[in-house]
């Protein structure tokens, strides 16, 4: 992991995230790439009622305000000793990101607020980035103060192409983690499938396989519980391993997670 791409944004969820990034960069000695989504619109003409609503946005506040949040961002990178570098971008902030993800090993953002979204929430763009992203993608609660990458991780395990993809991305992670745990919710197999093991063992990466009967509870409180009983530091897990439809109707995994999770998730499409 050499190249770690961090959403900016003036919203709440900045200070986890950039700490998160910086902690990360740090452990695997990556260079920082800092992406703002800027307003900047360039003059165009409008219909009459376009005109007046476009006339009450003052969009020379808004760029100054943008510019004063990057001065203070960059204040802090300056005392830090981590290599970093500044793009800007023009455009919707989940299709930025997703474009420039193809040269990063680690795309980061901050976990969607739930119901009562406030102003200076963060955007709800992790769900989008992490199944558009050309790499894993950490999706950061609001509470995450810092990453120790020599902490335990916990990966949900189903088979699917999304879990494989994700195992794959977080490779860098899992090689630096103190302990490997690959959890299966019980689906009446005898034993836990021992794919995901195999492929970790070939990299030098031992793990320990938990198969555990969820007994009705969602399998997304099952995996998070797991994950607190072993002080994970990440949950590794594929993004939406059922259509988005599907889980948008029925609930899922990705779904729960996405919005309640108390660990960063590190994920994979």
């Amino acid at each position: 992991m050499k190249t770690i791409l961090l959403h900016i944004g003036d919203d709440s969820g900045l200070k986890s995230r950039l700490q998160v990034a910086l902690d990360l960069a740090r452990a695997h000695e990556a260079h920082l790439t800092c992406m703002q989504p800027s307003i900047q619109i360039a003059p165009m003409t409008y219909a009459p009622m376009a005109g007046h609503f476009v006339a009450d946005i003052n969009f020379t506040e808004m760029q100054d305000l943008e510019r004063a949040h990057r001065e203070k961002v960059e204040a802090q990178l300056k005392s830090e000793d981590v290599p970093w570098s500044w793009q800007v971008g023009l455009g919707d902030p989940a299709s930025l990101l997703i474009e420039q993800s193809g040269l990063a090993d680690l795309l980061i953002v901050s976990q969607q607020a739930g119901k009562g979204a406030k102003d200076n929430d963060p955007l709800p763009i992790a769900g989008d980035v992490a199944v558009h992203a050309h790499a894993a993608t950490m999706i950061v609660p609001a509470e995450s103060n810092s990453f120790d990458s020599t902490k335990p991780i916990a990966i949900a395990w189903n088979g699917s192409k999304e879990a494989a993809r994700a195992i794959r991305f977080a490779l860098p992670a899992l090689k630096l983690a103190s302990d490997v745990h690959i959890v299966t919710i019980d689906e009446g197999r005898e034993l836990p499938p021992l794919d995901a093991s195999t492929y970790l063992s070939r990299y030098g990466i031992a793990s320990n396989l938990h198969q555990i009967n969820a007994r009705k509870r969602k399998a997304s409180e099952v995996i998070e519980e797991f994950a607190a009983e072993i002080e994970a530091s990440a949950i590794v897990m594929g993004a939406y391993g059922h259509s988005r439809l599907r889980e948008t109707l029925m609930g899922g995994v990705t779904r729960e997670l996405l919005h309640k999770s108390r660990f960063p998730l590190l994920m994979g499409h």
